[in-house]
């Protein structure tokens, strides 16, 4: 039964990230960055997820990433067993790459609700963030970077 609520908890925030990325697409254009956004426009403060991101990024740039970040979420969350480090992995790698702070700010918000997120995902290393293999996903017989 446990199963079923962290299901439902992980398509609750995922529905969230929908929200603020069709949010972050309509203004957009507006804001140079995501933080001017955030202290501007009231309709972004409820997403906290939004908080943990670098602020210096472009909305734009914000909304392209979250939708990498959350695109295998639905279907994997019908699989009947679920893929726990696929949901961490891509999200730590699309969203918080360079960015530890956020990411741990991240998870833990998230392990309130969802006890094993990101468990076996190493943090982002701030110092390379483009870094492949923090994903967990392989991309064997292709180069990790091109």
């Amino acid at each position: 039964m446990k199963d079923a609520y962290e299901r439902r908890a992980l398509l609750l925030h995922l529905g969230d990230v929908l929200e603020g990325i069709s949010c972050l697409s309509r203004i957009g254009t507006q804001y140079a960055t995501l933080g001017e956004a955030l202290a501007a426009e009231d309709s972004l403060v409820s997403f906290t997820w939004l908080g943990f991101i670098d602020a210096s990024m472009p909305p734009r740039q914000v909304a392209g990433q979250a939708a990498a970040a959350f695109f295998l979420w639905p279907k994997s969350l019908l699989d009947e067993q679920l893929n726990r480090r696929l949901f961490a992995s891509t999200v730590q790698h699309d969203l918080f790459a360079g960015n530890p702070g956020g990411w741990e700010a991240y998870v833990a918000e998230r392990k309130k609700d969802v006890a094993w997120f990101a468990d076996g995902v190493e943090a982002p290393s701030a110092e390379d963030p483009d870094s492949s293999g923090t994903s967990g996903l392989s991309r064997w017989p292709w180069p990790e970077k091109i």
